[in-house]
């Protein structure tokens, strides 16, 4: 099955952030991430046979650290605004705390032959960009525009979470398989 570790987002923050994602659905070509979806993605596994889901469970276990509170502040872009192809709601307070549980998860899941894939960025995607024409993609700027520097909120991360991926034609269906309690 195809797993990842996340931080869900508060349901305040999903109904802010979903809301500004689905504003730019309208334009062909971007598929904007469905408000109960939304999360800080710590580490993605990929495919894990059913045999070694137990064992990543398990190993989950072993992170310990204390909750923290982070700020949701900013739009940003990957790779650019003009080659965009993920539009990403970034971390401001607590993003130290967050690369740190980051850490702690892929320090848990290294001993499984783990590795992260690419070098971790504290961020929530809102939205992917498959294909735009040059034009859509200026108007859809034009409406981020006025978020690049706006203030979501804070959160208090208390958890994370093993999540399982199933890919469907409407869409990803995410489902929490266990969910790791910080300290208080």
């Amino acid at each position: 099955m195809r797993l990842f570790v996340a931080v869900d987002l508060s349901e305040e923050l999903k109904e802010v952030i979903g809301s500004i994602a689905e504003s730019i659905g309208v334009f062909k070509g971007v598929k904007p991430v469905e408000k109960h979806n939304l999360h800080i993605t710590l580490m993605f596994l990929g495919e894990v046979p059913d045999r070694r889901v137990e064992i990543v469970k398990e190993q989950l276990r072993s992170v310990e650290m204390s909750g923290f509170k982070i700020r949701l502040k900013g739009i940003g872009f990957f790779p650019s605004p003009s080659s965009v192809r993920v539009v990403w709601v970034g971390v401001e307070e607590g993003k130290d705390d967050l690369c740190k549980l980051a850490g702690e998860v892929e320090k848990s899941l290294k001993k499984l032959g783990f590795k992260r894939d690419k070098e971790f960025v504290a961020h929530a995607t809102i939205a992917r960009v498959k294909r735009i024409t040059p034009d859509e993609r200026d108007k859809m700027l034009k409406i981020l525009n006025e978020y690049l520097d706006y203030d979501f909120g804070t959160m208090d991360v208390s958890d994370f979470r093993l999540k399982k991926s199933t890919l469907t034609p409407k869409g990803p269906i995410y489902e929490d398989l266990e969910v790791y309690k910080l300290k208080s």
